[in-house]
């Protein structure tokens, strides 16, 4: 099989099986926590987003890697049984560095759905303090 039908199989297996709920609940997650952390940059503006590469590493670890060499030899969508066990490791080899470059991307895209998410939460907080303070502070209110 040529390396390019290789690598647009594994892919495609790849995509196939993604948990896109569960990447979506750790980019929220993630940005939660940052928010949180960050609140009184927040309520001050002098919050800034945390840089692509920083989310990215936030993420990264909880982005789940899932290969699994046995698994994939079993349920992939490669067939082995022709292979000897040498060339089966080295299939086995290039489909895992495949996998590492697909979970890469994975953590990416989970970054900027955190980012994404980040921004939203942070202009809800503003648009919340906006309200409280025209309800509580504003010189037209009378104060009983």
């Amino acid at each position: 099989m040529e390396k390019k039908e290789l690598e647009l199989r594994v892919m495609n297996y790849f995509a196939e099986n993604i948990n896109l709920h569960k990447y979506w609940e750790i980019a929220r997650d993630c940005a939660r926590e940052i928010c949180n952390m960050k609140f009184d940059e927040i309520v001050s503006n002098e919050f800034e987003l945390p840089s692509s590469d920083e989310l990215k590493e936030k993420v990264a670890p909880r982005v789940p890697y899932d290969f699994n060499a046995s698994d994939f030899k079993e349920t992939g969508p490669i067939d082995f049984s022709d292979l000897d066990d040498n060339m089966v490791n080295e299939t086995l080899a290039k489909i895992e560095a495949i996998y590492q470059k697909f979970h890469d991307v994975q953590s990416m895209v989970v970054a900027k759905a955190t980012r994404h998410v980040c921004e939203s939460l942070v202009k809800n907080v503003k648009k919340e303090i906006h309200h409280i303070k025209e309800k509580y502070l504003s010189k037209d209110k009378d104060l009983d």
